[in-house]
């Protein structure tokens, strides 16, 4: 049995580039001759805004070879290929997160967790667009409110560990940095362009620093305290900044936008639990604010690139 599940562990680490291309190429099947400008990744309780996706073509992730299944509730496990507001995009509803597979042998946690990243990749995808569901640290902040990520602090494992991956950067045939920069990580244009998509909600939108831990526990007293006062952590997820680090690897222009879910008290303080997340992301007027912004966005992208 253990020889079993070293060997399958061991297989998709010594074949990850071929399995993350023929990933690609089944997805290609069904793109035919769609070229999609985004990708887009719904978080916890964000699945939602795929119905703004016009003439959605649907596909389980479970059909995709080799593409990580989702285990959380809130992530449908969903691809969907269409337009938001004529803008071309491919969705993502739900993704997998590190603590879901940190057990896994061989570093194959984290590499599962970037897999749709380097598929994406491989299908030409030059923008990614990430949203998830964070903890509030930054006083000034409400349940409801939407974040801008500025920049991240990341304490889950970096996806670009271990050996050099033989893939491509997407805006050329060079291959991929070993060390990547990432003082650009989140595109400011891109960036602006959602700040001005939220001006209708301009009480609701901040723009901040997001944090990125393990999980699955939400924070003690003295973390919370930490994470705000030490670090100066606007927000706190389990998600987001692997993907964005391998996203930026391969070339790809990065913008984020979460929801503040559960707010840390001063004192450190967040007696929250997944049910409470989950009842704001399902309020219909968070919901509509983060609709109407992402809708307002992708029309001022198709705006500025016509």
């Amino acid at each position: 049995m253990k020889s079993s599940i070293l060997d399958k562990a061991m297989d998709y680490n010594q074949n990850y580039e071929k399995k993350v291309r023929e990933a690609a190429d089944y997805i290609k099947k069904r793109l035919g001759d769609k070229k999609p400008a985004f990708a887009v990744v719904l978080g916890s309780g964000l699945a939602g805004l795929a119905d703004s996706v016009k003439k959605p073509i649907i596909i389980s992730y479970n059909d995709i070879p080799s593409f990580p299944r989702t285990t959380v509730p809130g992530h449908d496990g969903k691809l969907i290929i269409g337009a938001i507001e004529g803008v071309p995009v491919i969705v993502m509803k739900g993704r997998k997160h590190y603590y879901e597979v940190a057990d896994e042998p061989l570093n194959n946690g984290i590499l599962k967790v970037v897999f749709p990243v380097h598929v994406m990749a491989e299908l030409g995808v030059k923008n990614y667009f990430a949203t998830s569901a964070v903890g509030g640290l930054n006083q000034v902040y409400k349940v409801g409110d939407l974040l801008v990520v500025k920049s991240h602090i990341s304490f889950v494992p970096n996806p670009l560990l271990g050996r050099q991956h033989d893939f491509k950067c997407v805006n050329s045939c060079e291959p991929l940095l070993r060390f990547q920069p990432m003082h650009d990580a989140y595109d400011e244009a891109l960036r602006k362009m959602l700040l001005k998509a939220g001006l209708g909600y301009k009480k609701y939108v901040h723009q901040g620093v997001l944090l990125t831990v393990t999980g699955p526990t939400y924070e003690t007293h003295a973390e919370g305290v930490f994470f705000r006062k030490s670090i100066g952590a606007d927000a706190v997820g389990m998600s987001l900044s692997p993907e964005v680090i391998v996203a930026r690897n391969r070339g790809m222009k990065v913008v984020a936008f979460s929801c503040i879910t559960d707010m840390i008290g001063e004192d450190g303080a967040n007696p929250t639990c997944h049910e409470e997340v989950m009842s704001v992301l399902n309020s219909p007027a968070v919901k509509q604010r983060f609709k109407s912004i992402l809708e307002k966005f992708f029309r001022l992208y198709k705006e500025s690139n016509q």
